[in-house]
């Protein structure tokens, strides 16, 4: 499989589907989109207002999609549904197609575990939508051949995307855990009368979300303390320890090997000595951003 010349399939052309055609699209590549749920000249007139290009077709059965040396699956969310797809697939579709699915949540070992093919199925779940936000976690089975999972990286890197590949399956993956994760924590506040939806949102749009804009949270947290990720943990130990469930502490939620390896991962991303320079940058970047927005939104 050459991923320059790629002929990508569609199936599924709602919010998810659509954006990543437009994904494909824009990095030149061959799409063609099927969607059962959807009449086929309603889809057809749709996607000519949406995108006007002689390397987008519209298929009007799934047997449409055998050319295609990579499908990406975003039809609704319901098991049973995505499993009878991949069957009808996993039949047509030559032998190296991978197929891909944009589930937020469902496991690929869960979907195929019987499929002959079953080796070339994944789950490449984008942050939404695809075609603008660029991160995209790889989430093989156990029974994923290596090579598909390689092809999807390159494939998606190829196209702008930032792929993460996942070392295992767990139910919602990593970007709905850690996005379930901070609801769950904001709903509490507002539950519990501490703070309101709009104090929520504020809080979060305009601290965490802007930094978060520029580097990753880790980086953040890296740059706060003058030694770094180890260093913050260690000054804000007690602070943490109110946080941790009842009978827990920072240390028993952080162990020292995990301490170690992000300490490392953000000596990595700054060294030490480099600290003030890049928090100098991060600065001038958010004063920057700070005053687009006022610009935008005024």
């Amino acid at each position: 499989m050459s991923i320059q010349t790629a002929s990508i399939g569609i199936v599924g052309c709602g919010i998810i589907g659509a954006s990543w055609a437009q994904a494909f699209l824009r990095a030149g590549h061959t799409v063609v989109i099927f969607d059962p749920a959807v009449d086929t000249d309603e889809l057809q007139s749709r996607m000519a207002r949406d995108a006007t290009t002689d390397r987008l077709s519209v298929a009007t059965a799934i047997d449409g999609l055998a050319g295609c040396s990579y499908v990406q699956e975003s039809i609704v969310e319901d098991a049973s549904a995505k499993r009878a797809l991949f069957a009808q697939l996993d039949e047509i579709l030559p032998g190296d197609t991978v197929v891909a699915s944009s589930t937020s949540a469902l496991c690929m070992s869960d979907l195929v575990p019987n499929l002959a093919g079953r080796a070339r199925f994944l789950v490449a779940h984008p942050a939404s939508p695809p075609h603008a936000l660029p991160a995209v976690e790889i989430v093989p089975a156990p029974f994923t051949g290596p090579e598909c999972v390689e092809f999807t990286e390159n494939l998606l890197r190829g196209i702008g995307q930032s792929p993460v590949r996942l070392a295992r399956e767990v139910r919602g993956f990593a970007l709905n855990r850690l996005q379930g994760a901070l609801l769950l924590a904001m709903i509490d506040l507002v539950r519990d009368g501490i703070v309101s939806p709009e104090g929520v949102d504020t809080l979060l749009r305009d601290s965490f979300a802007m930094r978060w804009s520029l580097m990753g949270p880790f980086e953040g947290v890296h740059l706060n303390a003058p030694g770094g990720i180890d260093d913050y943990f260690t000054r804000y130990a007690e602070m943490f320890d109110g946080f941790c469930k009842d009978g827990q502490t920072l240390a028993d939620v952080l162990p020292q090997h995990v301490r170690d390896a992000l300490q490392a991962y953000g000596v990595s991303r700054v060294p030490l000595n480099e600290m003030e320079a890049r928090r100098a940058w991060r600065d001038d970047a958010l004063l920057a951003l700070r005053d687009w927005r006022a610009g935008v939104t005024s």
